[in-house]
């Protein structure tokens, strides 16, 4: 995993609204040695850019980028689009996308022939209460079964009324205040926010900045490089 998520403690969040969706961003105070700052992209209408730059599993840093995308079959049902690409000089390779799959907990081997996943609601994602016990909060394998898990636990058509929404979910509160503005732009016959040529340029970033600098102005020029 990669340990400035619990050295860090709690990240501070921000939104910006831009014109292809929002992005936010999470510092984290790792004290003496800065802030670690992980940016995000939400690309509308169901696109997400997430920085895989950092050494995970005491791996070494590398330029990469990773993602989802959730695209709607029906009013219950969505397909889930996983990515990563690297911007780097150096391609993935096979075995690297294979070990990171596997991390993940979507790995070839747990995929059902209708894309589902063996760990699923009908068996509990194969949760292992002991390893919960003696191991992990979760007892279940792969980071991203984890989020299934979450996901899908709540039913398909969750009863927002019964929420208390904190400050922690103003990516939440975005992505669903935009959603409901781009179906209010695309009924009155315009054209909702997503509708550029390429949004190629648009890069999801993670570092450590330097106490006492804007992460603004080290990080942005990356986030959307020139080149």
């Amino acid at each position: 995993m990669n340990t400035n998520f619990v050295t860090g403690g709690a990240p501070s969040l921000e939104v910006d609204v831009t014109d292809y969706g929002f992005r936010y961003v999470g510092v984290r105070d790792l004290g003496e040695e800065g802030n670690y700052v992980r940016a995000y992209h939400c690309v509308m209408p169901f696109h997400q850019f997430r920085p895989r730059q950092a050494g995970y599993q005491g791996q070494p840093a590398k330029p990469h980028v990773a993602g989802h995308m959730w695209v709607p079959m029906d009013d219950e049902n969505c397909m889930i689009y996983n990515f990563v690409y690297s911007f780097g000089d150096e391609p993935i390779t096979e075995e690297e996308w294979l070990e990171m799959e596997q991390g993940y907990g979507r790995g070839p081997d747990d995929l059902l022939s209708d894309y589902s996943t063996k760990g699923n609601y009908g068996n509990d994602w194969l949760i292992d209460r002991q390893v919960q016990k003696t191991e992990t909060f979760t007892g279940i394998d792969g980071i991203n079964a984890q989020d299934v898990a979450v996901q899908e636990s709540m039913g398909p058509i969750v009863d927002r009324t019964r929420e208390n929404l904190a400050r922690s979910d103003m990516a939440i509160v975005a992505a669903r205040r935009m959603l409901l503005e781009a179906s209010r732009t695309v009924a009155d016959g315009g054209d909702p926010p997503g509708m550029g040529d390429s949004y190629y340029r648009v890069r999801a970033i993670e570092d450590i900045v330097p106490n006492g600098v804007q992460w603004r102005d080290v990080l942005m020029p990356e986030m959307y490089p020139e080149s």
